[in-house]
């Protein structure tokens, strides 16, 4: 068994499967490489549920993330993950560094921060979400043994019920439904205030303005109150 598994309690008759063991240790790559940097890579997406149980909830073939002042340490970063013997590419485009090894792949955006302000890249300069930093979450969680930040799991409801917010033509599937119910029931666990933090997350994505959506030449807000 891989060391990145040896202190994992294994109390419960559970042991990775051979697909689960890569997907940690490209988390672990993840997190290794931004803590080496100097800055953090935040989880976001398919995998932050599962992470928030600490356990596999379904198989995952990719992983998301936004890392932070990734602009500054792009170059750096793709060294390190060449080392670790992942093909690299970046755009420039849209800020995006990719790593592939195998069936796995990451992609991680650029994210910035003003003030209290996170502002996530997701498009490049052509595409920004604007959310409170302190939704992020500061200290990496432990998920079956390897640690990960993660951005928080009321930035995740917020996108997961505003996938607008992301994208005009995006279509929630049964799986992001079921992300929908695991993110409120940890909101609710938290007592936190779903209107309220439905109404601190917008976007400004001119991208889409190109592609025949005026609306988005303004920055768009969530609309309180949206369950997707």
């Amino acid at each position: 068994m891989p060391a990145l598994l040896e202190h994992y309690p294994m109390s419960m008759e559970w042991s990775p499967s051979e697909h689960q063991q890569t997907c940690l240790q490209l988390l672990q790559d993840i997190y290794e490489v931004s803590t080496a940097l100097g800055t953090h890579t935040y989880i976001w997406g398919g995998m932050v549920p599962d992470i928030l149980r600490g356990e596999f909830l379904r198989d995952h073939h990719d992983v998301d993330g936004f890392t932070l002042d990734l602009l500054n340490v792009k170059a750096e970063m793709a060294a390190r993950f060449a080392t670790k013997g992942y093909v690299v590419t970046y755009s420039d485009e849209y800020d995006l560094l990719r790593i592939e090894k195998g069936e796995f792949h990451a992609a991680l955006n650029r994210l910035d921060l003003d003030g209290d302000t996170a502002m996530w890249r997701h498009v490049g300069d052509q595409g920004t979400i604007y959310f409170p930093a302190a939704w992020l979450d500061t200290a990496p969680h432990v998920f079956c043994g390897v640690k990960a930040h993660i951005s928080g799991a009321a930035f995740e409801y917020t996108i997961k019920t505003n996938v607008h917010l992301l994208n005009p033509e995006w279509k929630l599937r049964d799986k992001d439904r079921a992300a929908i119910g695991i993110l409120s029931a940890e909101l609710d666990r938290i007592g936190a205030d779903k209107q309220e933090i439905l109404s601190r997350i917008s976007s400004y994505t001119p991208y889409w303005v190109e592609k025949g959506y005026p609306e988005y030449k303004n920055r768009i807000w969530a609309k309180v109150g949206t369950v997707g």
